[in-house]
C-alpha cells in the first residue's frame, strides 16, 4: 500500500493551558507519559503505511519541530521523502492539507495521500492501521475518504458524520465502508443523543483519505481562485515575498466545509464505519485525564515533579511544577496546573472554558 501521509501540526490546544503554551503547543508534549511528543506518536503509528511524510507547521514552530527529528521515525527507504512545510500563517485545515496535496501532485503525480492530526491518542494501533487501509482502497475507487468514530456518548465537542446504508466495501478484518450523506456540526445535547439512538452517526475526527487528483478536482470547481493560488505557490520558493503574499491572500477554511460537505451532497464522500480503537483528541483536560485513566475514571492523575497530596478528590487532574507542597482536599474532578508563572484551579466540567481564559492571557498570539 503506498500513502502519502499529510500531518497538520498547528492547533493551539488552548483547552490545555497552561499545559499547552502558544510556543509549546501539544503537539509537541509528551502529554500522556509514553516517552514521545503526540506529533512522534502519530508518525509512529503511520510509519508501516507511509510512502512520504509532509508534515505542516506554522513558521515560529519550525525549529521545534524540526528538533523532533521525525525522519528518524522513519523506514529507510521514506526517510529521504520526508518534508516539512512552514505555513507564514493559520490558515485552517484547508490552507495545509490543498498545499500539502498539491506539492505531492506536483512530485510524483496523482496519488493516495491521507491527511491525520498531529496532536490525537490511539490505544489499539493495530484496528486503526485497519481503517486506514480500508480509506486507502476507497480512494483508490474516487471517494474522498474519511475515517468515522463510533460515538461512546452523546459528545457536544465534535462534529458527526451521517452514513447512509449503502456499503461501498467490506473486506476481511477491515471495518466496513459507507457512503456518507451529510457532515453536522457540533450538536446540542438533544441532538447528540437523538444521534446515537437513531444510529449511523459517527464522530468527525477529522482524518480524510483521497486521491490528490480528486480532492484537486474539487478545489478547483467549488473554490478556483483559492485553486489557482495554490497551484501558483507550488511554482514559488516557500518563504519569498510573492509566496507569503499569496498565501495571506487565501481565506480561512476548514476542510470539512469547504469541501467535505458539498462533495458529501453529492455522494462524492465515504466513511470508513470504524469500530472504536480508543480515539482521543485529547483537546481538554477532561478527555486528557480519561485518555489516562482508561476504563478507571475516578482515579486521581497526579503527576510532575512537585510534591502534591489529593484526598477524596475523585477524578481529579494534578500536575505540579512547583517548590512548594499543594494539596487539594474534597474537590471531586478537580484540575490544578501550576507552573512557576500561572496556577490553574478548574475542573473537568469547566474545560471547555479554559481556552477563552487562554486567550484573554494573550497565550495564543
Amino acid at each position: 500500500m503506498s500513502l502519502h501521509v499529510i500531518i497538520p501540526a498547528g492547533g493551539p490546544g488552548s483547552r490545555l493551558w497552561p499545559l499547552s503554551r502558544a510556543a509549546q503547543p501539544k503537539f509537541l508534549l509528551d502529554l500522556l507519559g509514553q516517552g514521545s511528543s503526540l506529533l512522534q506518536a502519530t508518525v509512529d503509528r503511520l510509519c508501516p503505511l507511509t510512502a512520504s511524510l509532509t508534515v505542516v507547521t506554522g513558521a515560529s514552530h519550525g525549529e521545534a519541530v524540526a528538533s523532533q527529528n521525525l525522519p528518524a521515525r522513519l523506514n529507510p527507504e521514506v526517510k529521504s521523502k520526508y518534508a516539512m512545510l512552514l505555513e507564514p500563517s493559520r490558515k485552517n485545515s484547508l490552507g495545509a492539507i490543498a498545499w500539502a496535496a498539491a506539492r505531492l501532485q506536483a512530485k510524483y503525480g496523482a496519488v493516495i495521500a491521507g491527511s491525520f492530526a498531529a496532536d490525537h491518542a490511539i490505544k489499539d494501533v493495530s484496528a486503526f492501521r485497519q481503517a486506514v487501509t480500508a480509506a486507502v482502497k476507497a480512494a483508490e475507487g474516487g471517494k474522498i475518504v474519511t475515517i468515522g468514530i463510533a460515538p461512546s456518548r452523546p459528545a457536544t465537542a465534535y462534529g458527526y458524520i451521517c452514513a447512509s446504508d449503502t456499503i461501498l466495501r467490506a473486506e476481511g478484518d477491515q471495518p466496513p465502508v459507507l457512503v456518507a450523506k451529510s457532515f453536522k456540526e457540533k450538536p446540542s445535547e438533544p441532538q447528540a443523543r437523538n444521534y446515537l439512538e437513531t444510529g449511523g452517526y459517527f464522530w468527525n475526527a477529522g482524518m480524510f483519505v483521497f486521491n490528490t487528483e480528486i480532492l484537486l478536482s474539487h478545489l478547483r470547481e467549488l473554490l478556483p481562485s483559492y485553486y489557482e493560488t495554490i497551484q501558483e505557490m507550488v511554482r514559488l520558493t516557500p518563504g519569498t515575498a510573492e509566496f507569503v503574499t499569496l498565501w495571506e491572500s487565501l481565506p480561512s477554511y476548514p476542510i470539512d466545509t469547504a469541501i467535505a460537505e458539498p462533495v458529501a451532497a453529492r455522494g462524492g464522500v465515504a466513511v470508513v464505519a470504524a469500530a472504536d480503537f480508543g480515539w482521543s483528541d485529547v483537546g481538554d483536560f477532561d478527555s486528557l485525564h480519561a485518555a489516562l485513566t482508561g476504563d478507571n475514571p475516578l482515579n486521581p492523575v497526579v503527576r510532575g515533579t512537585g510534591e502534591s497530596q489529593v484526598l477524596a478528590s475523585p477524578g481529579a487532574f494534578i500536575d505540579h511544577q512547583g517548590e512548594e507542597k499543594l494539596v487539594v482536599v474534597g474537590i471531586p474532578n478537580a484540575v490544578v496546573i501550576r507552573r512557576g508563572d500561572v496556577t490553574l484551579v478548574t475542573t473537568t466540567e469547566s474545560a471547555q472554558k479554559i481556552g477563552d481564559v487562554a486567550g484573554e492571557q494573550g497565550e495564543l498570539a
